[in-house]
């Protein structure tokens, strides 16, 4: 096969990876955007005391990400070396982990909830930290679930399977827009429960999908796990997991930890300028998506590349990945920088809200391909176990940047939430320099997992 005849396999097989992610992130963000779109028409107070929930629901998130990412890089390591049988060692090992951690998550959410927020978010009013304990402790209650979720669907994706995933995440799409519309206005005898009925929604969705990946898991030909198999802890497998996951749990830790001090300027500016900023995420989590999906195309095979020993090809295909990748998010950005506000208008209606949001939206859509970068190359690294490179880039640039940046430009310069997503759009042009500068050098071909 020639070079040209070899890559455009590669862009094909980078199409078929990526398109069902890119699907399945859509409809894993839908499940926000739902939650935010149905619960802003209660309100700012309402809207903000989702977005508080989550923030703390995202700490507990970024847990079960750093074991998944190891999972997913060590079975498309696996997968690729021709070794399913260790690849279903992974599998089982990083359900036996993960039902320790997500059980522990759940205990320490549903007795520190409102202790949490309010040492965060302490100039939040009282109404909305209370709304939002009882939106984390909902959810809480499905936390184990929710881990065997994305922890299963990640191994799947590093298998080179990324159509169950999607398919599992559509279900529990329809799920969470059948509980919101119950739980939150009312139908029939159940009451409207507002804030609580989002959590309750979004919690029943995802156990129910919970159980399906579990099903899916214990059904699949190619890791062949059984129910009957033994779940003994393996400590030497486990450590290999950790290697790769806890580089990567740190780097997502230090940026819920920026991200919590970031929200944590913003909410200090007022529940309008908080509302916007919550709508402006989610009008931009829309680029997120392809993004998102190309990253995984990326982690995949790079992964599998690497465990079949052809350093070139996984260095091709995060090159190839990126560049379609960044073409996609960039016209995205196009979109919010012509046209933010019927987007935005998806999720507010009150005018304020809404003015600031587009705005905002201008501004990210100036930095889409830099955000393109980011993603995919760091998918690409993932896959190669070198997250502690990536664990420094977000040291520097998010903690270093964004949080800083925003406390001088939002408060001292008085910029208000304009100042602060100039920090981010800042962050996001540094992050793209030092992610491409350390997949140009190519250390991470030869990262031992």
């Amino acid at each position: 096969m020639g070079e040209g005849a070899a890559r455009e396999d590669l862009r094909a097989r980078i199409l078929r990876l990526a398109w069902p992610a890119i699907v399945e992130n859509l409809l894993h963000t839908m499940v926000g955007i739902v939650d935010t779109a149905m619960v802003g028409r209660l309100g700012a107070a309402a809207l903000a005391s989702v977005g508080l929930g989550n923030q703390i629901n995202q700490l507990g998130l970024t847990v079960f990400s750093a074991l998944a990412t190891g999972s997913t890089a060590l079975v498309a390591r696996h997968i690729g070396a021709e070794e399913p049988e260790r690849a279903r060692d992974v599998a089982r090992q990083s359900l036996i982990l993960g039902l320790f951690v997500s059980g522990t998550v759940m205990i320490v959410f549903l007795s520190l909830a409102r202790v949490l927020l309010g040492w965060l978010f302490r100039r939040s009013e009282a109404a909305v930290l209370d709304a939002a304990s009882g939106y984390v402790r909902i959810i809480a209650v499905a936390m184990i679930l929710n881990y065997f979720l994305i922890v299963i669907n990640a191994i799947l994706r590093g298998a080179g399977d990324t159509k169950t995933p999607m398919q599992i995440t559509a279900l529990v799409n329809v799920v969470n827009i059948i509980g919101n519309t119950i739980f939150i206005y009312g139908v029939g005898p159940v009451p409207a429960l507002g804030v609580a009925g989002a959590a309750l929604g979004t919690a029943v969705a995802q156990a129910v999908g919970g159980v399906l990946a579990l099903r899916v898991l214990f059904r699949s030909e190619l890791l062949k796990i059984r129910i009957t198999d033994s779940f003994r802890p393996d400590l030497t497998i486990i450590r290999r997991i950790a290697n790769i996951g806890v580089p990567a749990g740190v780097e997502q830790g230090m940026m819920r930890v920026g991200q919590l001090f970031y929200t944590m300027i913003i909410s200090s500016l007022g529940t309008v300028s908080y509302a916007a900023h919550q709508v402006a995420l989610n009008a931009e989590s829309l680029s997120f998506m392809p993004g998102a999906g190309f990253a995984t195309a990326s982690t995949t095979l790079v992964g599998q590349n690497l465990g079949a020993q052809r350093l070139d090809d996984a260095e091709r295909a995060g090159r190839i990945t990126r560049n379609v990748g960044a073409a996609v998010m960039s016209a995205m950005g196009l979109v919010f920088l012509l046209i933010p506000e019927p987007i935005v208008r998806i999720f507010s209606s009150d005018p304020e809200v809404v003015a600031l949001a587009v705005a905002c939206l201008r501004l990210v859509g100036i930095a889409q391909p830099s955000l393109a970068i980011w993603m995919i190359l760091a998918g690409g690294l993932r896959g190669a176990g070198d997250t502690k490179a990536i664990m420094k880039m977000v040291m520097v640039s998010f903690l270093g940047v964004r949080v800083s940046m925003a406390y001088l430009l939002a408060i001292r310069l008085e910029l208000g939430l304009i100042g602060a997503w100039i920090a981010m759009v800042l962050d996001l042009f540094l992050r793209s320099v030092l992610i491409q500068w350390r997949f140009n050098k190519g250390k991470w071909k030869f990262v031992k997992v």
